[in-house]
């Protein structure tokens, strides 16, 4: 058997299975799109050719998919739940803290451990000292994936047993990402209204800050460009929407995640989903 595997190759999963396979472990890889798996088996990986195969491979599974739908979508089919049993699972896919509980409960019920994580940094990171993973859960079972996680992230943060800890630091942190984002958005909108060029905004921000690129884009009317950097209108979408349905699972003010939400949509109702978050200046220059 693998060491490990790893369910989900985006670019934050590869990036995973490539830190794990450079540090030497053995490691099996699967994704829906076949494609994604050759550059890690020319590394040393084994491709499994199906999700059962993969699962079969190893006793600890990374899960690292778009959402937790997706997550239970292959997990919750019948031939899938008697391969649970005995397995770990650990899961840095996105959530909000009510589905870390939910995920926690329905893999302990099938007789799986289980570890919920969020990862804190670009995929670029992972494997650095400057990588960040934040997980949950029993202390045996971080201890059984610990020496594998710490390959991971220089910095791997242990938050003990309260599995809503991970999403919930994740959506603290992202809500002062998006703060910046699109209060960044707003302070070139406030250069537009009075004849001052969004380029001298750009000028006294500090170097790598995520407005920098943000600003530019809106500047020079580059929204179609994303840079390492950047993200889409629908990835902006898709972080304001998980910070609205913790406000209401939570019942604390939604306001900020609401205003956010609507200006999301706005933008891709009028079809910028695809382009650079600054795009949301397009459709706030009115005020109706």
């Amino acid at each position: 058997m693998s060491d490990i595997a790893i369910v989900g190759l985006g670019a934050m999963g590869a990036a995973l299975a490539r830190t794990l396979i450079k540090a030497g472990r053995d490691v099996t890889v699967w994704n829906r799109s076949l494609e994604k798996m050759q550059p890690l088996v020319a590394m040393g990986a084994h491709a499994a050719s199906n999700f059962i195969e993969a699962l079969k491979a190893s006793s600890r599974i990374i899960v690292c998919l778009p959402d937790y739908d997706s997550t239970a979508e292959l997990f919750e089919q019948p031939d899938v739940l008697p391969l649970l049993a005995g397995r770990t699972i650990i899961q840095l896919s996105t959530a909000t803290p009510k589905e870390a509980v939910i995920s926690e409960k329905w893999f302990n019920d099938q007789g799986a451990s289980y570890l919920d994580g969020a990862i804190l940094c670009w995929p670029g990171n992972i494997g650095t000292p400057s990588g960040q993973i934040a997980v949950a859960g029993p202390d045996t079972v971080f201890a059984d994936c610990q020496t594998d996680l710490e390959h991971l992230a220089g910095d791997l943060r242990n938050l003990g047993a309260n599995i809503r800890a991970p999403a919930t630091i994740d959506l603290a942190f992202l809500s002062r990402t998006v703060g910046i984002i699109f209060g960044s958005i707003h302070g070139a909108l406030i250069c537009e209204a009075e004849g001052v060029p969004v380029s001298e905004f750009t000028a006294i921000l500090p170097a790598g800050d995520r407005a920098v690129p943000l600003t530019q884009a809106i500047n020079d009317g580059s929204f179609d460009t994303i840079t390492a950097a950047g993200a889409s209108v629908d990835i902006a979408g898709s972080a304001v929407t998980r910070m609205q349905q913790q406000a209401l699972d939570a019942g604390i003010n939604s306001e900020l995640p609401d205003l956010l939400c609507d200006w999301v949509k706005r933008a891709q109702a009028a079809g910028y989903g695809s382009q650079e978050t600054a795009a949301v200046i397009k459709v706030i220059r009115r005020s109706d």
